[in-house]
């Protein structure tokens, strides 16, 4: 494709569906909402993860699992670059940075097995393959790409003084009491 194809009005709406998908993974991750991504990936989608690989629905249940003990995660997205192959095919590469407090059943550091929980720093890249089906941009093969990773504590991190909000990964986090109350969720 040329690049004024490329840039185009719709290419725009395109590239900020696809970024709103990438968007959406991260979150339903962070916020434990978790059935989120059957919106993210078609049904036939295949995810590798490196220590996951296969289906959505079974991606769901991996880290249904995987996150029942992480008490915080957070993926922070940078860079999104996205070339169209076609009208309703595109690349997408993402980078991110994943802060977690791993467990030693949620930790995938190689290695003895962990005794203790500890915060993680990764460096990713997620290389995307998108298809358009039915008006919709949906991942339909994601390829986690490690780069580093750091273990930065040992210990469960710091308390903050009283008066702070408190994160939670569930209905009673303020961004889901807030989404609650706008209405935008039910």
């Amino acid at each position: 494709m040329s690049d004024s194809d490329q840039f185009s009005v719709a290419r725009t709406e395109d590239r900020a569906e696809i970024q709103h998908r990438i968007h959406q993974f991260c979150r339903a991750v962070d916020r434990m909402e978790l059935d989120e991504l059957h919106e993210v990936f078609h049904p036939d989608a295949y995810d590798d993860h490196g220590v996951f690989k296969g289906t959505p629905a079974g991606f769901i249940e991996w880290a249904k699992k995987r996150h029942a003990t992480i008490a915080f995660s957070s993926h922070h997205v940078s860079n999104i670059y996205i070339e169209f192959a076609s009208k309703d095919e595109a690349f997408a590469e993402t980078y991110l940075l994943i802060w977690q407090s791993v467990t030693p059943s949620s930790s995938i550091m190689a290695g003895p097995a962990d005794a203790t929980s500890y915060e993680m720093l990764s460096s990713n890249r997620y290389v995307d393959r998108f298809t358009r089906r039915d008006g919709r941009w949906r991942i339909q093969t994601r390829t986690v790409v490690p780069g580093s990773a750091m273990r930065l504590s040992d210990d469960a991190p710091p308390t903050l003084a009283d008066g702070f909000v408190r994160y939670t990964r569930d209905e009673h986090d303020p961004a889901e009491q807030l989404r609650l109350g706008l209405g935008v969720k039910e």
